[in-house]
């Protein structure tokens, strides 16, 4: 299998490791993919394709921004070129209902036929863009709170 381009917008990109494409959260990431197969019968095989993250030396598929497929292969008896693309929509919701979502930073992209254990992947070949999320934000928040909640205290110091 095989990442030929990437499209965001109206404009195609070459993917490469650290040469990373910006993008935002709210994005569509259109993936170009090419494999070669044989099957006896016409047969649907699932495609797989999602921003990941090394966590702890371990590949994690970043579940907001992640599509699953089902393609239909025809019959071919000799091995024969496959073209597809595929669809990642850059979103945010997944845990704690719906407010958290995907993190800015560099990603990478996989695409892979889990039936088949056939991947590609690209290491840290996206930057997300996301907005502050509401636990970014508390920090701030908190210590806005904490002035607000002093300021009759120091008002009084000054009677």
């Amino acid at each position: 299998m095989q990442i030929v381009q990437a499209q965001v917008g109206n404009v195609l990109y070459s993917l490469a490791e650290g040469q990373p494409l910006p993008i935002d959260v709210g994005d569509t990431l259109k993936v170009f993919y090419t494999f070669k197969y044989k099957m006896p019968e016409e047969t649907g095989v699932r495609v797989w394709a999602s921003l990941y993250r090394y966590t702890a030396g371990i590949l994690d598929r970043a579940t907001q921004a992640q599509t699953k497929e089902t393609i239909t292969l025809e019959k071919a008896l000799v091995e024969k070129d496959y073209s597809g693309e595929i669809d990642i929509v850059v979103g945010v919701g997944g845990g704690l209902g719906g407010v958290v979502g995907i993190g800015s930073g560099l990603y990478g992209l996989i695409c892979e036929l889990p039936d088949y254990d056939k991947e590609e992947h690209i290491d840290d070949c996206l930057d997300v863009t996301a907005p502050p999320s509401v636990f970014e934000l508390m920090g701030p928040l908190l210590v806005i709170g904490i002035m607000a909640m002093m300021l009759p205290m120091v008002k009084e110091g000054f009677e």
